[in-house]
């Protein structure tokens, strides 16, 4: 098989071996891999300065910021390449492993000699939909290669069809940032049943528009065609632990609430003001729009909506959850919500979003929006309000997409030059 940009091979050859980090030496030797978790490390030593080491292989957040660790003393040689939230807890993992024996269950769903592994592991839900999202791409680009997907049980459900098999992890995801043997001696007992291994290289950040959410989800997205023929329909995506705030100085006393009392009376008092803002948005956009239909979802206590509002919020999460809130977002020209690995799903299924973006994520500005479009509909579709917009606003900005399209489409998709 050819060299791919997108495979890392890993047996029964590997990768070319780095330069070694602490003298340069092109002298070094492969010796294995190492699976602590959300991490993929290639062993190496060097014949020059005679340094074992272990260095990121590019998968994950690993394609930009590779980290390479001594095994002697646990020294990290290159922590310029990435921010600390990557580097810190590997360094830290690698200096206190974790001996606790983590299940983990191998489903086989057809029998594959020549495998592509697609870690997607994390500490965070949205980067583990994120590394999830690549599956598509090596299903379809890779049919020779069956597709085998580390995966947190939670996550089980999100697997698509075609998987060859999936390593089922019963860890939770704060946990993964840990540096786990078990994982680790799992995955080295599985390796050794394959001719030929390749590592997916997961992109923290796929390609949105040729993905198809309904492989993953089972649940077809909004039909773009249908916009103005169904009932308008706007779904709020709200969370607890970061609110949508009337402004700077409540951002501050909410800040201070959660520290003080992260479930106290006083940290209530801001999610319901939240809920206030919420239900005044509905109100605005039902002056415009009569005959809106409304859904809330999000983690959290439901309750205290407008009459005939689909509160379909709850404190405790399992798949069948997920799959009806899917269902929502499908049957929705638009989702609202704060900025947040919660706009993932939503986006991927309603036909486009008003999102509230917080000043200190401007850096990660549509890395949460699961883009659907290739054309102008992506400036139509994907609106962006500041963090603390008034309900006017969102309302004015969702009002908009219903009253505008029309002629939006008109314009910009319909009457081009078009030479298909």
């Amino acid at each position: 098989m050819l060299p791919h940009p997108h495979l890392v091979p890993l047996l029964p050859r590997p990768a070319s071996a780095p330069d070694c980090p602490a003298c340069g030496s092109r002298e070094v030797e492969a010796s294995g891999s190492v699976w602590p978790g959300i991490h993929v490390l290639g062993a190496h030593g060097c014949r020059s300065c005679k340094l074992d080491f272990l260095q990121d292989l590019p998968v994950g957040f690993a394609v930009d910021h590779p980290m390479a660790i001594g095994m002697r003393k646990g020294e990290l040689f290159n922590p310029t390449n990435g921010p600390a939230w990557i580097y810190a807890p590997l360094v830290r993992g690698y200096h206190d492993q974790w001996h606790q024996e983590v299940r983990m269950e191998r489903v086989v769903n057809r029998t594959a000699q020549r495998v592509v592994v697609l870690n997607t592991l994390d500490y965070l839900y949205g980067h583990v939909l994120l590394k999830l999202y690549n599956a598509q791409y090596y299903l379809d680009k890779h049919p020779e290669l069956g597709l085998v997907v580390i995966v947190p049980r939670m996550f089980l459900w999100l697997v698509p069809e075609g998987v060859a098999e999936v390593w089922v992890v019963d860890q939770r995801l704060g946990e993964a940032q840990r540096w786990s043997t078990s994982i680790d001696r799992f995955v080295q007992d599985q390796l050794p049943r394959y001719k030929e291994v390749f590592l997916g290289k997961g992109y923290a950040h796929p390609e949105f528009a040729v993905m198809d959410i309904s492989r993953f989800s089972k649940v077809p997205p909004f039909r773009l065609s249908q916009f103005l023929e169904q009932p308008p329909k706007i779904t709020f995506v709200l969370r607890e632990d970061r609110l949508w705030i009337a402004g700077a100085g409540t951002k501050l006393m909410y800040r201070i609430a959660r520290k003080l009392s992260p479930n106290g009376p006083l940290t209530r008092w801001f999610i319901h003001a939240q809920d206030r803002l919420v239900k005044r948005s509905m109100a605005h956009m039902r002056k415009e729009l009569p005959t809106a239909r409304f859904a809330v979802v999000g983690l959290g206590r439901p309750g205290g909506m407008p009459p005939g509002v689909e509160d379909l919020r709850t404190e405790k999460m399992d798949a069948g959850t997920e799959l009806t809130w899917c269902r929502t977002y499908a049957a929705s020209q638009v989702v609202v919500g704060v900025h947040g690995s919660n706009m993932l799903l939503p986006t991927a299924h309603a036909a486009g979003c008003v999102e509230i973006l917080p000043y200190d994520r401007y850096g990660n500005m549509v890395q949460d929006i699961s883009v659907r479009y290739h054309d102008r509909m992506q400036l139509f579709l994907y609106r962006f309000v500041d963090e603390f917009a008034v309900p006017r606003a969102v309302a004015r900005h969702v009002v908009s997409m219903f009253k505008d399209f029309a002629v939006y489409k008109r314009d910009n998709l319909v009457n081009i030059f078009n030479e298909e």
